[in-house]
Parts: C-alpha cells; structure tokens; sequence
C-alpha cells in the first residue's frame, strides 16, 4: 500500500480504482449543507465506499452515525471506532451471537420485520448483557423486507417493544423503487408516497403510545425529498460521496468522484483498443461504464481480464495509452477492489483501504 503515492495518476499500475479528493470533498459537503439546514439529519449508507476514512469525513462533516447493509460492514467500521452504526437489515441465524459482540462496543441498531426474530435477539442479548437498539421496517413500496404499515406494524411494534434486552427506538423504510426514476417529478412523487406511508406507521405507533423517536429511510436518489419530508428524522444516502454513471443519468448535481483507470494492452487496428479492466474490475448490471478519456472511444464489452473499446472519432490508441471509465454502478464496482487510489489533480495522494471490501456476511 501507498507505493505510487507521489506519482503523476498517468503512471499508476492499472487496472485502479480511483477516487479525486477534491470531488469527494464537494460531495460531502454539498450533502452536509443540505442536512445542515433541516430537521432530519444524515446517516450515510456505508455499503457503497465500504471505506472507515471516507465515513470518518461524513460524521466530521455533520453526518450523525453511519447506515451499512451487513454486518461484516458494521464490525469494519466499528473497529474504525465508529460507534453509531445502523444496520439497515435483518440479522438472523448464527449472526447473532457476532451482533452480540458488536453491541459491547458499540451503539449498533438493526432492523426487524419478524417477531420470531425479534425474540432471537433478545434471547441473545439478556444473555450476552447488552441492550440492543432496534428499529421496525416498514414495507413502503419496495416489495423487499419490511412489515406491512397499518395494524400489522402496530401489532409488532407493541410486542417487539416490550422485549427486555431491546430497546424500541423507532421504525425504518427504503424506497428503493423510488431512486433512480429518470423523471425529477415523478422520482418526488414515488418518494413522497413512501414517506407518507412511512411517517403514517410513525404516526400510529405514537398515537398507541409507543415511542418512535426515529424515522429512518432515503436515499441518494431521493436525498432532497425524503430529507426534507415532514416526520423524518434522518435520511441514508451512501452513493452521492463517489457517484456513478447510474445515479448521473437521473441528473443529480453531485460530481462524479470515481473511476477506474486502465491501460491499453492491445491496438490491433486504428479502431480497436483492448484494455487490461474487464469484469473483474468494473459491473455491468447497469450498463457499460463509460470511458470518460480520451474523447472519442467507448467500451464495446467486457470479458473476464479485457475491455474492448471501438473508436467513434477519437485518434487511435496505443500500448500503454491510458483509459479512464465512470463505473455504471459503484456499489458493486468497489466491491471488487482492495483499496483506492486517492488523487488530487493529477498527483496520487494517498492510498485508502477498502476495509469492508467482499463483506457480505
């Protein structure tokens, strides 16, 4: 690690992941801005960058706490000495003895959706001797995890309340379906009847007397929506930080801080380039990254170890000329690499660890 720290970015062993500080900054804070303006606070969605350094930018920026999808994440940034970490997901099975050790030395919170569950984790807390912070997931239009809203929410939330080792702190809702709708009006309207399904399970519980002090859900697609939605009280947006090609097509104003850097293997022909990143460096299930240098080529395919790149103007590419893409989908792009190649300019500036790189437990 940090060997090409100093270089010109032109001269780093390829295929990289890289990160421009100067972009990531402006993301942070731009975020930040928003949030520092509103009731609801942020709670950053970890499962993108899957990086302690990155999230120890967003808590000093404002950021409240952290979101991560599992638990091989949460324990990554709590070794970082993070502290206020949300699981937005069920653990269940042998996870939880795991869980367990987390909440000694942390002020980690889960998401349930199922009594049997619920009862799981308060076993193993009374016997580990930690009170575990949970919140209840609402199904608000994703068709994923989640309760219904409405009397079957209630009803769990009254049992899952009053579970010793637990503590109630309020309720959870992702609308995913909402995000990356292309149309600005629509995308606000998918979000905003999530929200209104969400804050209306809020709303329920307290009227039965339960306490919600949380009303937890958005995301980077919906961040402006969902943040400034009456009744929530913190949004979880992870991939505004680095961005990608998916999240640039719906128009957001974030800047694209991310790209994979390659260089060109193979020239065959004056239209044909054959690059050393394939599907090992860069997913697809969004579509192909775009090449975003030199102007004028764009990426054909990718096979395990090559990228293609056909010419549509550009001046014919050598050996050794190098490429750089925008991923079309971050999130699982950065799954697949141990660190970042962090630049400022043109120069590498340092090296960061992907710490919770392949968490998926």
């Amino acid at each position: 690690m940090n060997q090409q720290v100093g270089m010109c970015k032109d001269g780093i062993d390829t295929p990289a992941l890289c990160l421009d500080a100067n972009a990531l900054e402006r993301n942070i804070d731009r975020m930040a801005a928003f949030f520092g303006a509103r009731p609801a606070a942020l709670r950053p969605h970890c499962k993108t960058h899957k990086c302690p350094t990155i999230a120890w930018m967003q808590l000093r920026a404002g950021a409240i706490g952290v979101t991560c999808a599992k638990l091989d994440e949460a324990e990554a940034m709590a070794r970082a000495g993070i502290r206020d970490i949300l699981i937005a997901n069920q653990i269940i099975g042998p996870k939880i003895p795991r869980l367990m050790g987390l909440a000694t030395y942390s002020d980690v919170m889960v998401a349930v959706d199922d009594i049997a569950n619920a009862e799981d984790l308060s076993a193993a807390a009374c016997a580990a001797g930690v009170t575990l912070r949970v919140l209840l997931e609402v199904e608000v239009g994703m068709g994923r995890c989640g309760v219904p809203a409405g009397e079957p929410a209630l009803a769990l939330a009254r049992r899952v309340a009053v579970l010793p080792g637990l503590r109630f702190e309020g309720i959870m809702g992702y609308e995913g379906h909402a995000v990356m709708i292309p149309d600005g009006a629509e995308r606000r309207a998918a979000a905003e009847e999530a929200m209104g399904i969400l804050t209306g399970a809020a709303d329920l519980l307290r009227r039965d007397g339960l306490p919600v002090g949380i009303v937890s859900g958005g995301g980077t697609g919906t961040y402006d929506v969902t943040g400034s939605y009456p009744g929530v009280t913190e949004v979880q947006a992870g991939s505004y930080a680095t961005m990608d090609g998916r999240y640039h097509s719906v128009g957001l104003e974030f800047e694209q801080a991310l790209t994979v850097v390659a260089r060109v293997i193979s020239a065959p022909r004056d239209d044909l380039a054959v690059v050393d990143a394939g599907l090992k460096t860069m997913t697809t299930e969004f579509g192909l990254p775009e090449v975003v240098h030199p102007e004028g080529w764009a990426l054909q395919s990718l096979s395990e170890e090559h990228g293609k790149l056909k010419r549509e103007g550009g001046d014919p590419l050598r050996p050794g000329d190098v490429v750089a893409f925008v991923p079309s989908h971050g999130c699982t792009t950065i799954n697949l690499h141990d660190a970042y190649v962090v630049t400022r300019g043109d120069r590498v500036v340092a090296e960061w660890p992907i710490a919770a790189r392949g968490g998926v437990r």
